[in-house]
């Protein structure tokens, strides 16, 4: 009794986070079963002016090129989707990660009210963008841009959760090339995007951070090549794409076979 009561204590005071962990342990068989029989989707974090989006449409490109299913990356097409499907207008949509709460609620409260059905407020808009991106990963072949994906989706099954980073100086030539801009305009212009979706995490996931742990791999913009970021994510894809494609080939019905076996009973392969 004494060893019990010292365990219990034990347990009591492990933290909040060690306790977690624990349970994540006991759950990984389950989730590796899931894993294996789920279409992959990937989420790209990204740090303003990485080139992510440029990165995410060449993996799909490519994927596509291979007859690795039919992918789609889903940034700009993102908004257009929950914009047709929602009624919501696409400079909602396109706003909530990169302008500031307050700027973005003074901006839909000066419509009129004839207007008021397509110009939300940022929360019921981010409530929709979030219902799409989960429906495009549990479908599977979707590669999402930003956004909050990762948060979003950390508990379907087949995600490849990506980090784009890059230095400061590879980001502003990144901006100043896209966009035309000078030097002290483009810092800005990052300086403010960063802010910005710093802001915007904290409203809509309080507590939680951009860690790396987080994130299946981190690859960094400025030391490879679009084509060469590429080729560092392409394997791991085709990887799960075997798996999962095995997977599902497994699941088989044996016919019963004397009276201890129900007349439906089904057997998965492993």
């Amino acid at each position: 009794m004494t060893a019990v009561r010292r365990t219990t204590k034990s347990v009591r005071e492990k933290s909040p986070a060690i306790l977690r962990a624990a349970i994540d342990t006991l759950n990984q068989p389950a989730r590796r079963s899931a894993e294996n029989s789920a279409r992959p989707f990937i989420t790209v974090s990204r740090q303003a002016g990485a080139g992510a989006v440029a990165f995410s449409h060449r993996l799909a490109e490519r994927l596509n090129r291979e007859g690795s299913g039919d992918w789609h990356a889903w940034d700009h097409e993102l908004v257009e989707k929950v914009s047709s499907e929602h009624g919501i207008a696409r400079a909602v949509l396109e706003m909530i990660p990169y302008q500031s709460h307050t700027w973005f609620n003074d901006l839909v409260h000066s419509f009129s009210e004839s207007q008021a059905g397509a110009y939300c407020d940022e929360s019921f808009a981010y409530k929709r963008v979030a219902l799409t991106i989960g429906a495009l990963a549990s479908a599977g072949h979707a590669i999402i841009v930003g956004r909050g994906g990762r948060f979003l989706t950390g508990s379907i099954p087949g995600g490849l959760h990506l980090r784009l980073i890059a230095p400061l100086e590879h980001r502003i030539r990144f901006i100043i090339d896209k966009f035309q801009l000078s030097v002290e305009e483009a810092s800005d212009r990052i300086d403010e995007m960063d802010r910005n979706r710093e802001m915007f995490y904290r409203r809509h996931w309080p507590g939680k951070t951009l860690e790396p742990q987080i994130f299946s791999m981190t690859l960094n913009a400025s030391e490879l090549s679009v084509d060469e970021l590429v080729e560092c994510v392409l394997p791991v894809i085709r990887l799960r794409e075997s798996v999962s494609q095995s997977a599902s080939a497994q699941v088989i019905c044996i016919p019963p076979q004397g009276d201890s076996l129900k007349p439906d009973r089904e057997f998965s392969q492993h």
